[in-house]
């Protein structure tokens, strides 16, 4: 059986080893991803904000302590959606448990997030709509992906938890890819820089700025483990104006 989307995650045992292994050192997540994606969403006072794919909510539980004056989060696995509920219960947020890519979204917001999440979904152009069309004047649409160099091909990830060279192949050949991932099969879907491009222009979106994830040593505890993440770019971020 091969997961999609956020399916994965009402899996227990998958769910079990995905808590395991969050915080770990050094991870990825942690150490480049989100200190990319705080620099990027900047300041937030005041701001009103839709995060699509909550996940367990701890990131939501650091945007109202940043000023942000609301927070609606929108998780489609069961198991996530619970956990967002319990950390984000004494602050100005709500937490739906929706389908993201079938989302009707009918409040504005100030800023859209999006953390890991879009190369799980096979569509992303009515989705962009959508997000477009629920942005407030001069509102903010900030997303980050797996880099497309990963996503092409994901036999590196098979060999060992260490690796020390990545394979880049059928990068022109969008579409679906299976990554063993926690022990399950979970279905990506990769896409070229140029066709990310090309989806934010067509949906009317303004590129802001595009950020690739070169780590800071100071954000790691092992200088080893910094110069092996410094090899190759593991995500990509576009932050958006709306139209």
């Amino acid at each position: 059986m091969n997961y999609t989307g956020y399916s994965a995650y009402d899996d227990e045992t998958f769910f079990e080893k995905y808590q395991q292994r969050r915080g770990k050192k050094d991870a990825p997540n942690e150490a480049i991803e989100q200190p990319v994606f705080d620099e990027l969403l900047g300041d937030i006072s005041g701001k009103t904000i839709l995060d699509l794919g909550c996940g367990d909510g701890a990131y939501g539980v650091e945007l109202p302590e940043r000023g942000a004056s609301f927070y609606y989060g929108v998780e489609g696995s069961q198991n996530m959606a619970g956990l967002a509920e319990k950390n984000l219960t004494r602050h100005n947020a709500e937490i739906k448990i929706a389908d993201i890519e079938n989302i009707g979204i009918h409040k504005r917001y100030d800023i859209v997030i999006s953390r890991l999440v879009l190369h799980y979904l096979e569509d992303l152009k009515i989705l962009f709509q959508k997000i477009n069309g629920c942005l407030n004047h001069q509102g903010t649409f900030l997303f980050s992906v797996e880099h497309p160099v990963i996503t092409s091909n994901y036999e590196s990830y098979h060999k060992n938890d260490k690796r020390s060279n990545w394979i880049v192949d059928n990068y022109f050949d969008s579409g679906e890819r299976t990554n063993n991932w926690h022990g399950k099969p979970v279905v990506k879907y990769h896409r070229t820089f140029e066709e990310y491009w090309k989806i934010i222009k067509n949906t009317q979106f303004e590129v802001v700025e595009m950020r690739e994830s070169k780590p800071i040593p100071s954000n790691f505890e092992s200088k080893e483990e910094y110069l092996r993440r410094k090899r190759i770019p593991l995500f990509l971020f576009f932050k958006l104006k709306g139209n």
